[in-house]
């Protein structure tokens, strides 16, 4: 009969067979939970990176075109654009003050700064694969490391207002992630969908 336990080699039993069904269901539901906070944190992250450090943001902000350049993808983030060839931050004007040695570059004279997300975030990451977080300017890593810039401290969780440690205890609750800082843009997820855990590294 169906019900009864086959004990012959190689054969699974109908019990046997409804647990695996249902470890299975919990099992790709909690897989499925897992990719959806994945993803979750993932915009959350691109969100706050396209941000003005001078209102409570991250980034370092002049005309705004860093700040807008964010991206989130599953391939490694090419730095290529440059602000003269995008008409809304190109226009936008600055000026050189002060004297040799001691310059720096301010909007000039009625201008604005302008910062809109210009890589729409795709939810397509799973847990399973490599995610790169970066930024698609060619002048970004000097951005980086601008005096401007909260970046590092986001990274780190010493930022008092937002921080990649508040961002993880929001979408990761139950399981603290373990976060490595290290020189690459690249945000790995653990495969193992028990320990939820994810790796995060330094941009480069």
């Amino acid at each position: 009969m169906a019900r009864r336990a086959a004990r012959g080699k190689g054969r699974t039993s109908y019990t046997e067979m409804k647990a695996k069904d249902f470890a299975n269901m919990i099992r790709k539901d909690m897989e499925e939970t897992i990719d959806a906070d994945l993803n979750g944190f993932i915009r959350s992250v691109v969100n706050d990176l396209t941000s003005d450090s001078h209102k409570n943001g991250v980034s370092p902000v002049l005309t705004g075109f860093f700040a807008s350049s964010w991206k989130a993808d599953d391939k490694i983030i090419k730095k290529t654009d440059e602000r003269k060839n995008f008409p809304r931050w190109a226009k936008i004007k600055t000026v050189t003050r002060g004297s040799k040695g001691s310059s720096r570059t301010v909007l000039g004279p009625g201008q604005k700064s302008f910062i809109k997300q210009r890589h729409p975030f795709d939810p397509k990451f799973t847990r399973n694969k490599t995610i790169y977080i970066g930024n698609t300017t060619k002048y970004s890593s000097y951005a980086l490391v601008s005096p401007k810039s909260r970046i590092p401290d986001y990274l780190v969780g010493t930022s008092p207002s937002k921080s990649m440690k508040a961002k993880i205890d929001r979408f990761f609750s139950d399981k603290r992630p373990d976060i490595r800082v290290g020189g690459s843009s690249q945000v790995i997820p653990n495969t193992d969908p028990v320990e939820r855990r994810t790796i995060y590294t330094k941009y480069s």
